[in-house]
Order: structure tokens, then C-alpha cells, then sequence
């Protein structure tokens, strides 16, 4: 039998079975609330399969994969640092769900209340990060199953995108969360055999230790395989960007109560680091194989060679649900800043649901459709859209978690916000452009930090505060 038909084949059973699922999830959960977080009433176990899914994303199969092909057990240190991130929600994840927040924009104003630029400039920062996944993780797709499938990337991603609106449009979090858990729990059942598989094909767990330099499989030195720097550098990237993803927060709004908010963090950091004892294992085995690929992120696609066909099969049915479940959640987590902080708070305040609702679907269609072109097009210009991570966590952190910790005092104000995200903005952009060897991020944090004080500061004066009230209103 053809590889080719086996793969089709066992990837249109997965589809089809989880969108038959999204479906019926969305016949029976109406409503813009189940479309924007979940109808703030799904269940733990579902709450930690889409977080976990959102968290790991393509590239834990091709970078995860690379790291422990070179570097062994670092790829724990990545998972570790990862964690803290995710635990770091913990903290304040029962202010969160308390408010019934719906975005990132809804916590900046009730910190600094319904100022318009600073409501509007958080939307626009947030919806960067997530757009940027979902146009990246198309190309990853089409890079990974083009090597094993001979279909041309564009057609890849063509039929990618169009079946992510099977799982989008029926129910939006809702259904995205449900077959998330689906996905989930089939990434991590493809693990434990892929993991068997792989060590098996290497020789065993002895010939792989054997093969790998000591650095990389040592406990717990082989932790900083990787070395030093980069480490810090991850620490430096990893942290921000985390604390300012809206598609995590979504996920806390989505849980049905606040007592279960931190099982589900808890549990997905767990999780997180089994998955990364995975990609270390695959990575090591890889490298036991074949120890000369030409660059550690070809560790995967040259595992893929080498299986047999029914594993094949199964290995692009994991790929297609790794990758799909981030590419559903980016594009519900763009749609819903456009169609509620933008369009409703800014244009149209009393638009009703069914409107609303009617808008979210097919702004989707033009989301997937505008990341699809971007990605076949114009895939020079990905990096920079990666990049964007680092501007939006410059310009978010500091107002979100500075103004949290500072919001019961007098302290901040709305033009430290607007201050604040202005300030992280240019000292991520001027630090990215003189190249910085630490991520430019952490400029644009420091820089952040001080808009927010010294603004806050200057706009402090409640007679300044009147007249730009005044002018405001003149304004509108």
C-alpha cells in the first residue's frame, strides 16, 4: 500500500472524528461566551488538555527534538523554565477568573480603567503574538509533511487552514478546547510509542548512552548541556512571553470554577515536562542513528525516513494534531480581540450577540485566510513575526503584573499604562536594531518599568487628569 494513501488516510480519520466532535460540541453550546472562553464551564481534565496543547504547539517536533539531539536532557531546562512560567499564573489566577475577564484588554482596564488609546493599544499588542503562530506553524507544517509526502507546501497549508475552521467556527474555545483534550490525549499516547519506537530502531537505552557524548545524558549536569547563556537567554525570552500570551489567560477564564484553576496549571506544568523527557529521549536516540545530520532540527524530519509505514501514518496524524490545536487556538484568540476590544468596545458598543457572533465566524475566515497568504508568500518575513513575541511582552508585562501589584494604590495611572507599553515598545525596537547579544526584550522591560512610574508620576496631578478627561470627551 502507498505510504502516501496510508498517511491521507489515517490523517483524514483524525480530522474527520475531532471535527465531527467540534461540531456537535457547537450544536450544543450557543452563544458568545462559549465562543469567546469556554462558557467559563469546562471541565479540569479538558482545561488541561488545551492548555498543554496550546503550550507545546509544532515546535515541540522539530526544535524540542533538535535540542535533545544536541543537548540531551537540556530540553528539560526549557520545559522547566516553561513551567514557571505557566506556574506563575498560579498567583494570580483567582483575580482573574473572579472578574470574568474575556482578554488582555479587559484586565489593563480594570486596572486603569476604560481608557480608549490604552484599551486599544493593549488589543493591538496582544493579537500580534498569536497571529504570528498561526502563520508560522502553517509553514511548519508544510516543512515538516513535505519530505514524506512529496504534496507541495502550499497545498499543505492550503487544506490545513481550510479544516481549522472546522474546529474554530463551530463553538470557537469551546469546541477548540474539547478536541484539544482529544489532541492532547493522543500527542501523549503517540509519545510513549514513538518513544519505544525510536530507542528500539537506536539499539536500546545502553547503545544510546554509549553514543552520546556524557554531557548530554549525565543527571543532572546534562541539564546545561546546552550551556550557560543560552539558558539565561531562554530564561529571558521564555518568562515574558508566557505571562503576556493571551491564550493562556483565556484558558483560566474558561475553567468552571476558581478552585480548579491551579490543578489545571499544576497538572499542565507536569505534563509539559514528561512531553520534554520525550523530545530529550528522541533527540539522544536520533543522534545515536545518526550522529552527522547537517543541523539538529533535522533530527526529526530524518527519523521520519526511516520508520516504517504504519508508524509513518501515525507520526502525521500526530504532527497534523500538534500543530492544528495551536493554529485553532491562535486564530479564536486574534478574532475575539478584534470582534470585543476593538469592534465593540471602540466602534459599535451595541452590536448584539448574534451579530457578534455571526462577526467572530467570519472574521476567522479572513484571519486564516491572511495568515495562509502571508505564509505562502511571503515566508522571508516569519522571523519577524516571531519577533513580534518579544515586542509584545515588552510592551504588556509591566503594565499587566506592575499594575496588579500596584492596583489598589494611587500609584499608576492610565497614561502610566499608555507610558508604560510606549517605552517597551521603543527599547525593544532600538536594542533589536543595534543587535543585542541578550534578547532585546529585557530593554524593552527595563525602559517599560520606567514609563510606568516616571509617566505615572507626571500624569499623577487629578487638575491633568481633569482636562485630559475634558479633552477626551470633546474628542469623541
Amino acid at each position: 500500500m502507498s505510504p502516501l494513501f496510508v498517511i491521507i488516510a489515517s490523517s483524514l480519520g483524525v480530522l474527520i472524528f475531532s471535527g465531527a466532535i467540534a461540531l456537535y460540541i457547537g450544536s450544543k453550546n450557543k452563544g458568545s461566551e462559549n465562543w469567546e472562553v469556554g462558557g467559563r464551564s469546562l471541565p479540569v481534565y479538558v482545561v488541561i488538555g488545551t492548555q498543554f496543547a496550546t503550550a507545546m504547539g509544532g515546535g515541540m517536533l522539530v526544535a524540542h527534538v533538535g535540542i535533545g539531539y544536541a543537548s540531551g536532557w537540556s530540553t528539560l531546562t526549557y520545559g522547566l523554565i516553561l513551567s514557571v512560567g505557566i506556574l506563575t499564573f498560579v498567583l494570580i489566577a483567582p483575580w482573574l477568573r473572579s472578574k470574568n475577564f474575556t482578554t488582555l484588554p479587559d484586565v489593563i482596564r480594570s486596572i486603569y480603567g476604560n481608557h480608549p488609546v490604552l484599551s486599544g493599544m493593549t488589543a493591538l499588542m496582544t493579537i500580534i503574538v498569536p497571529f504570528g503562530w498561526v502563520a508560522t506553524q502553517l509553514v511548519a507544517f508544510g516543512k515538516l509533511l513535505e519530505p514524506i509526502t512529496g504534496i507541495s507546501p502550499t497545498i499543505l497549508m492550503f487544506f490545513l487552514a481550510i479544516f481549522s475552521l472546522v474546529f474554530i467556527i463551530p463553538a470557537g474555545l469551546t469546541s477548540i478546547a474539547w478536541t484539544d483534550f482529544i489532541f492532547g490525549v493522543g500527542m501523549l499516547i503517540m509519545t510513549v510509542i514513538s518513544s519505544f519506537m525510536v530507542i528500539s530502531m537506536a539499539g536500546g537505552w545502553n547503545e544510546v548512552i554509549s553514543s552520546n557524548p556524557a554531557t548530554s545524558w549525565e543527571f543532572p549536569s546534562g541539564l546545561g548541556a546546552v550551556g550557560m547563556l543560552t539558558i539565561v537567554l531562554w530564561t529571558l525570552s521564555i518568562i515574558p512571553g508566557t505571562l503576556t500570551n493571551q491564550m493562556y489567560y483565556q484558558r483560566i477564564y474558561a475553567a468552571k470554577n476558581t478552585s480548579s484553576i491551579r490543578t489545571t496549571l499544576i497538572a499542565t506544568a507536569i505534563i509539559i515536562m514528561l512531553v520534554e523527557i520525550w523530545a530529550a529521549v528522541m533527540g539522544m536516540s536520533i543522534f545515536t542513528m545518526n550522529p552527522n545530520l547537517a543541523g539538529p532540527e533535522l533530527a526529526a524530519g530524518w527519523f521520519l525516513t526511516q520508520v516504517p509505514t504504519w508508524f509513518l501514518a501515525l507520526y502525521a496524524s500526530f504532527i497534523i494534531a500538534t500543530i492544528m490545536s495551536t493554529v485553532n487556538s491562535g486564530v479564536q484568540s486574534v478574532v475575539v480581540n478584534i470582534t470585543r476590544d476593538l469592534y465593540q468596545n471602540h466602534i459599535n458598543p451595541d452590536v448584539s450577540e448574534k451579530k457578534l457572533l455571526a462577526m467572530s465566524r467570519w472574521t476567522s475566515v479572513v484571519i486564516i485566510a491572511i495568515a495562509y497568504v502571508l505564509a505562502t508568500q511571503f515566508t522571508g518575513a516569519l522571523n519577524w513575526l516571531v519577533a513580534t513575541y518579544a515586542y509584545s511582552a515588552g510592551a504588556l508585562l509591566v503594565p499587566i503584573f506592575g499594575g496588579y501589584l500596584l492596583r489598589n494604590t494611587s500609584i499608576v495611572t492610565p497614561y502610566g499604562g499608555i507610558g508604560a507599553m510606549i517605552f517597551g515598545i521603543l527599547g525593544t525596537g532600538i536594542a533589536h536594531a543595534m543587535g543585542t547579544t541578550i534578547p532585546y526584550v529585557i530593554y524593552g522591560l527595563g525602559l517599560s518599568l520606567i514609563g510606568l512610574f516616571l509617566v505615572s508620576f507626571l500624569t499623577r496631578n487629578k487638575d491633568f487628569q481633569s482636562k485630559m478627561l475634558i479633552e477626551q470627551k470633546k474628542s469623541v
